[in-house]
């Protein structure tokens, strides 16, 4: 095998595991891309991609941001976060077999199962949390396994993704089918036992509009789909205790949406709210690259109060792009995933595909993850599997 399918199928295995090995993997394919040459071909395939056009123009977006604005403190974070986009035009530039693409998937179908085990076993406290038994795991007590929950569920999320249409086209192998549904119920379970809305949000779209999809001509089935998915939900709430904590918690903090609150959904209230305020001023360009902690700190001091050192985005990609390069930005960015989802039409199974790329921008109207390490890898792996991978 080529250097680069190993590096495709370590990229695939450890980046729900491991974000050193991950980055690794990303540096080796880029290293990789720039050995093998070929940059007219490759410049000419980009070309023809409306989609990875825009994908570039965002991050070329990005730098002609710092030429407005006088507030460009948190442009270091940003380029080092949106650098890891580059991992798709990389992806889709270099050539691989349908059966080195197999392999990777199968390199990441298994790491998530591995990560989802663990992740239940530590639900069940049938086994301490990793960094219990070795320092070199993170100590996070929001780390289901191997990274906090809030990218976890989302990587839940979108491998079952896969592997309903896995299952889907595999009706002639019932071992593998067998594993498929095996896995499937692990990831549910996983996805249930903790923390993470986001996850299982995207979950209940996937599932529905891949019901849909598969059973467009048999109404029944997609009755009894809606049924399901009503069915996981009410079992999911009678029996796990962090599912059932974080739906009553929604409705106390409905009521608490006041200044000398704070909880969760508070946070994000305000979050959204001040970066309305600040947008309307500057709705076109916005504040320029970098600029998001310090202008929303500069709204007074309960705003001050609600960034509390950790956040660096108003949990929302849309709202995060417009603050910075106000209107342009957020019509570029919408353009990656127009061109995405009409590149995907026009394949083979097209429209399963395209559920891809349109939950994922369900779930950034819940935080900016394509501004977070993992979920920006597992948006450019997975785009890069569903335009590519026969499925067959």
């Amino acid at each position: 095998m080529k250097p680069k399918g190993i590096a495709l199928i370590t990229l695939a295995f450890f980046a729900p595991i491991s974000i050193f090995v991950t980055d690794v993997a990303v540096f080796s394919l880029a290293i990789l891309w720039l050995f093998e040459g070929q940059f007219k071909s490759k410049w000419n395939k980009i070309k023809s991609s409306s989609w990875i056009l825009s994908l570039l123009a965002l991050l070329f977006l990005y730098v002609v941001g710092m030429l407005w604005g006088t507030n460009h403190q948190g442009a270091e974070w940003l380029f080092q976060k949106s650098a890891l986009l580059l991992l798709l035009p990389i992806l889709y530039t270099l050539s691989f077999s349908q059966k080195v693409v197999k392999y990777s998937l199968v390199a990441f179908l298994s790491a998530t199962t591995l990560s989802a085990l663990i992740a239940n076993l530590i639900n069940l406290e049938w086994i301490k949390h990793l960094f219990k038994y070795s320092s070199i795991f993170a100590t996070n007590w929001q780390n289901p396994a191997f990274m906090t929950y809030t990218d976890h569920n989302v990587f839940l999320a979108f491998s079952l993704l896969v592997t309903f249409f896995l299952l889907f086209n595999s009706s002639s192998n019932k071992k593998l089918r067998i594993v498929l549904i095996f896995i499937s119920i692990l990831f549910l379970l996983s996805l249930y036992t903790e923390n993470g809305r986001s996850g299982q949000l995207a979950f209940i779209f996937i599932f529905l509009s891949f019901s849909i999809l598969a059973f467009w001509h048999k109404k029944s089935l997609i009755f009894l789909s809606v049924l399901a998915v009503i069915g996981i939900n009410i079992m999911a709430y009678s029996i796990s205790p962090h599912f059932r904590q974080r739906i009553d918690s929604i409705q106390i903090q409905l009521t608490q949406l006041e200044k000398n609150k704070v909880n969760s959904l508070n946070t994000r209230y305000y979050l959204y709210e001040y970066s309305f305020e600040k947008i309307k001023e500057k709705p076109v360009l916005g504040y320029g690259t970098g600029s998001f902690v310090k202008e929303f700190s500069s709204i007074s001091e309960h705003a001050t109060k609600i960034l509390a050192g950790v956040h660096k985005t108003p949990h929302n990609n849309y709202l995060f792009i417009w603050f910075e390069l106000g209107l342009v930005g957020v019509l570029v960015f919408l353009s990656i995933f127009f061109f995405q989802l009409k590149a995907y039409k026009s394949l083979n199974q097209g429209y399963f595909r395209m559920i891809f790329p349109a939950v994922f921008l369900v779930i950034m109207l819940t935080d900016t993850y394509l501004q977070n390490h993992n979920t920006a890898v597992l948006y450019c792996y997975l785009s890069f599997i569903f335009s590519t991978y026969s499925f067959e």
